[in-house]
């Protein structure tokens, strides 16, 4: 004799393919979010007039009617009016003073102060970093335009050995390489090698 197994009701099976449901659903609303952070984000940046860089590259700080004053990290030989506008100028320049100054290429630790009067007009006063500045960034250091205060300013030269190079500056024209630190008395291989790295 065959027994027939008792069948669920309707009711029953369609509680538990919405039981079934309700689980799938809330496994997928817990995975889908898990494995959307742990994928990699594709960045996205502001466009800027130099969003890519050829090397080499320079610092050059911008101070003056900008909304955004500072020291900026521009390709080598950046042109002035390109990179007044990486600061935002207040106004639109029309006109720059001195003329054609805005075509000029900008060395590595230049210093631009930018005053833009109401009619656009944009006069452009350029400078060179300070050595603490310059020191700050990594800047390479003129050696024959620093003062005494200026190379006490570099790790490893005291107010003596300041003293000391200026003078030998001085005896030797006004003008010295690099390689004249090894003249100085006080600087030996050792030191040298150091001062070497700040610089060009």
């Amino acid at each position: 004799m065959v027994v027939d197994k008792p069948q669920a009701s309707d009711t029953e099976c369609c509680r538990e393919f919405r039981r079934r449901l309700v689980l799938v659903v809330v496994a997928v609303c817990i995975t889908v979010p898990l494995i959307m952070k742990s994928r990699p984000r594709r960045m996205e940046f502001p466009l800027a007039a130099f969003s890519v860089l050829s090397s080499p590259t320079g610092y050059v700080r911008i101070n003056g009617d900008v909304r955004h004053p500072g020291i900026y990290l521009v390709a080598a030989n950046a042109m002035t009016g390109s990179v007044i506008l990486l600061a935002e100028p207040v106004r639109a320049p029309q006109r720059y003073v001195p003329a054609g100054s805005e075509a000029l290429p900008l060395g590595s630790g230049a210093d631009l102060l930018v005053m833009i009067d109401p009619d656009g007009t944009t006069r452009i006063a350029a400078g060179s970093l300070p050595t603490a500045q310059r020191l700050l960034v990594g800047i390479p250091l003129d050696i024959n335009v620093m003062n005494e205060a200026d190379f006490d300013r570099v790790p490893g030269i005291g107010p003596v050995l300041a003293r000391r190079i200026v003078e030998y500056r001085q005896i030797n024209g006004g003008l010295m390489a690099v390689q004249d630190l090894l003249s100085v008395e006080g600087i030996g291989q050792k030191k040298y090698l150091s001062l070497c790295n700040y610089f060009k």
